[in-house]
């Protein structure tokens, strides 16, 4: 009552009054908009606004698809199984065609044309390494991730830079009596062999930095198992010299183009050289069937024909069978345990098969005995094979000089002695197939001989 009196005596109306109140509303509910406002473009705007966070994602997206193109190229180009050798040319069509990649969008920063590539699109830089991986490139990479050099060898390695990235490169190496470089990215080897080393590229006052691994080889020629199928009459019979268990000698046998034995396509195999002083005693074999699978693989046509009934097998194809029984590192103890290296092979058996023989007998021309040589199954009380020449049956034996005993490092057939093969002949039940050093002939060798 007195507030009305006060507001009447003001001359203030009851209109006049509502009105105040009701702008006061405006302005509160004004400024509660202009609050609401500033929180929605926080939230869509900023560093963490859904507008950039759409953007991010959108950005995101694009360069995995990107990344998965490329990668697709490079599985698509890979013409071994593991897909680690690149068909270049095939690479090549992949990234301009399905991937849509722009020629001029492809750098190919390797050598003679050879991998590493660089391809990018925006802002999104990804190398194809010499091995085959796809590596996004944020900051700086090596052309080279490992590096083998002979003594006193030098090779340059080159900085590859996403487009972000500017400054001078420095170069270092961690120990400079194994590895130099100088500050081109020359890399120079002083150390010994089997030394390695890091040499690390940095960018100054950033911290984007790439290392290669140096090591020092001997004077090896490293070649890989296409060029070795492409140049058998070359390659066969090289010794290994980076495969030496058991202080045997090894040489290049056989390279499986066809996959017939199993171990993938382009598989190397190595044989050791005869050692008459290291001659597998088949007589502990005693009536032990060994590995089942591996006889069989390495014996296909004998697999094809004699079937799965090993119980029915004889004292020849018992034999075979422990002669193909793999030393893999599972414990089973055999003779040729110790020419077994799991750094480099996946198995080592008692010796090549009778038809992995003829494969690479066949492969290479030969001054001595440049015959067709075959293995043959045949079904006998004891099955096993026979040995054919030119096609022709020659039965359990072929005649003086019929096999090469000069080419290839006296690989297929050795002067001093006579050597197994992982078959069983078809003679008797108590031979094998073999080759005769002293008649240069493929024969058939008595187990307890």
């Amino acid at each position: 009552m007195y507030k009305d009196e006060i507001v009447k005596k003001m001359g203030i109306s009851e209109k006049v009054k509502q009105q105040g109140i009701t702008l006061i509303a405006l302005v509160v509910t004004i400024i509660i908009l202009l609050i609401l406002a500033g929180t929605s473009i926080a939230m869509l705007t900023g560093d963490n606004g859904i507008i950039t966070q759409a953007q991010n994602a959108k950005n995101n997206s694009a360069k995995a698809e990107f990344e998965e193109k490329v990668k697709l190229a490079v599985t698509a180009s890979g013409i071994n199984e593991d897909g680690t050798r690149i068909d270049l040319s095939k690479l090549d069509s992949e990234l301009k065609n399905n991937a849509k990649i722009p020629a001029e969008n492809i750098d190919k920063t390797g050598d003679n044309d050879t991998l590493p590539w660089v391809v990018t699109e925006k802002d999104y830089m990804y190398i194809i390494t010499e091995d085959g991986k796809v590596i996004e490139i944020n900051g700086i990479v090596l052309d080279k991730s490992k590096l083998k050099l002979l003594k006193n060898e030098s090779k340059t390695l080159k900085v590859i830079k996403s487009k972000d990235v500017n400054g001078v490169i420095t170069w270092s190496s961690e120990d400079t009596s194994v590895a130099t470089v100088d500050q081109n990215g020359n890399v120079t080897a002083v150390g010994n062999v089997g030394e390695t080393t890091k040499i690390t590229a940095t960018v100054q006052n950033t911290n984007y930095s790439a290392t290669c691994d140096v090591t020092i080889i001997n004077n090896i020629v490293e070649v890989t198992p296409e060029e070795i199928a492409d140049n058998q009459d070359k390659y066969y019979g090289k010794v290994v010299k980076n495969y030496t268990a058991g202080g045997a000698t090894y040489r290049v046998f056989f390279v499986d183009t066809g996959n017939k034995y199993k171990d993938g396509i382009n598989t190397v195999y190595l044989k050791a050289d005869y050692d008459q002083n290291k001659k597998t005693n088949l007589s502990s074999y005693q009536s032990y069937i060994a590995e089942k699978t591996k006889v069989r693989i390495m014996n296909p046509d004998w697999a094809n024909r004699r079937g799965n009934a090993e119980g029915s097998w004889k004292v020849n194809e018992k034999a075979a069978a422990w002669l193909c029984d793999p030393e893999d590192g599972s414990g089973i103890n055999r003779p040729w345990t110790e020419n077994y290296d799991n750094s480099k092979a996946n198995y080592v058996i008692g010796a090549p098969s009778a038809e992995m023989f003829v494969d690479s007998y066949n492969r290479v021309p030969h001054t001595i005995g440049n015959n067709e040589l075959g293995a043959k199954y045949r079904a006998t009380n004891t099955p096993g094979y026979v040995y054919t020449v030119d096609n022709a049956n020659e039965s359990y034996g072929t005649v003086t000089k019929t096999v090469d005993n000069k080419d290839y490092g006296n690989m297929y057939c050795d002067l001093k002695g006579e050597w197994w093969f992982s078959s069983p002949s078809s003679q008797e039940y108590l031979y094998m197939c073999s080759v005769n050093g002293m008649y240069s002939s493929l024969q058939r060798k008595w187990l307890c001989h």
